[in-house]
């Protein structure tokens, strides 16, 4: 993988279309370093295939061709919902192979125009599909001027893939959570339960959520896992999910995006990002249960890898540091950092991570938060790579 996509050059190039902004490294990458959202709705997708879409089928494609037919169907569904690629500004990425990240990462240079150079951050894990060698969810602009009153969901009947519409406005993000269970499918059910629970807590239910990402060990039985997911919400609800295979002693995590009932507040709140955790939960240091970013404006940071191959401490430090940078630059801080994801492929990493994140958080305020142990972060030596939504600090 290019390495321009985690360091911040010198030379740097911002590109600035409406209310969205471009933070890059340089013209030729093909990803920027973040990417500022101001008020305005944003597209949320499920996982996006390399289906062929007349036949139903994934082609036995090369990664390079799978990722052109996933970025034709994430155009075609960001279309049934006012937007396109053009209005790109978060990609995420999972690939199933690490040896297959450098062919994805030049075909999405190729594909995408220069101004939609969105933040992107890779993964390599198993994918729900028979020969998948690259799957993305994305997150993009609407073109429409207006605003939304609630949360619209559109699932579209020839892919099978959805899509949601997240009004300008308050919006929680909700820490993996875990509950143990003999099987896969009865863990899924406990977490989507306990999931409910901290919903309410929040003053949310299920027709607020956007999003929904698990990380779930074995992929092979994603579609049952889905199920049990779409069966928490009516058919005409269903948010978009996403699925991870990581490797632990859990059989599956589950994160949210939710979309908090307005408040009528006329002015910009003093604290744009606030921090909660639900009755019955434990508080931690270096993480919350839920983060809510009290305004509209989001900074989607691109998957941040350690800049050398040097011990796991060095790597650590590297990615911490680089992130306060980046966020600085956008009109953040350490103190405004909202959603966390944390991709490790050496458990041994885990032990430091915990203990340096101490010195970076300040432990009244670290973001919501989720961390999986998968094949590779999708570059050959590097053991993390931290993905970041952060909040404008005034």
């Amino acid at each position: 993988m290019n390495l321009l996509i985690a360091v911040l050059l010198l030379v740097v190039t911002d590109v600035v279309t409406a209310e969205v902004s471009y933070l890059k490294s340089t013209p030729q990458s093909e990803s920027s370093l973040c990417v500022v959202v101001k008020d305005t709705v944003l597209v949320h997708t499920s996982q996006i295939l390399p289906l062929n879409l007349k036949g139903g089928q994934i082609p036995s494609a090369n990664a390079s061709d799978q990722t052109a037919l996933v970025l034709k169907n994430l155009n075609y569904l960001l279309k049934k919902v006012d937007s396109n690629l053009n209005r790109l500004v978060k990609l995420n990425i999972y690939v199933a192979r690490e040896d297959l990240v450098q062919q994805v990462q030049q075909r999405i240079k190729e594909e995408l125009e220069v101004i939609a150079q969105p933040a992107c951050t890779y993964v390599v894990t198993k994918l729900p599909g028979p020969n998948a060698l690259v799957a993305m969810d994305a997150v993009a602009a609407t073109n429409s001027s207006k605003q939304l009153a609630k949360v619209q969901i559109y699932n579209d009947e020839v892919s099978g893939f959805s899509a949601s519409l997240l009004p300008a406005g308050r919006t929680a993000y909700i820490s993996g959570q875990a509950v143990k269970a003999d099987t896969l499918t009865e863990a899924t059910r406990k977490t989507m339960e306990e999931l409910h629970q901290t919903l309410k807590y929040i003053g949310a239910s299920p027709s607020n959520v956007i999003h929904v990402k698990a990380f779930m060990t074995p992929m092979k039985e994603a579609n049952d896992v889905e199920l049990v997911i779409d069966s928490f919400f009516p058919e005409e609800r269903q948010p978009p999910v996403s699925l991870v295979e990581w490797f632990s002693s859990l059989p599956i995590e589950i994160e949210m995006i939710v979309a908090m009932p307005e408040n009528k507040a006329t002015v910009r709140p003093a604290e744009t990002v606030v921090y909660q955790t639900p009755t019955g939960m434990k508080a931690s240091p270096v993480y919350s249960r839920v983060a809510i970013a009290q305004v509209s404006d989001r900074i989607y940071v691109s998957g941040i890898l350690a800049k050398e191959n040097k011990n796991n401490d060095q790597q650590i430090r590297s990615v911490f540091n680089q992130l306060r940078t980046i966020v600085e630059k956008a009109g953040s801080d350490l103190n405004h950092l909202a959603k966390a994801t944390y991709y490790v492929s050496d458990n041994a990493v885990s032990g430091p991570f915990g203990k340096i994140r101490t010195e970076y958080y300040n432990p009244k305020r670290p973001p919501a938060a989720s961390k999986a142990t998968v094949k590779s972060v999708g570059f050959p030596n590097r053991t993390l790579v931290i993905d970041m939504i952060a909040i404008p600090s005034k």
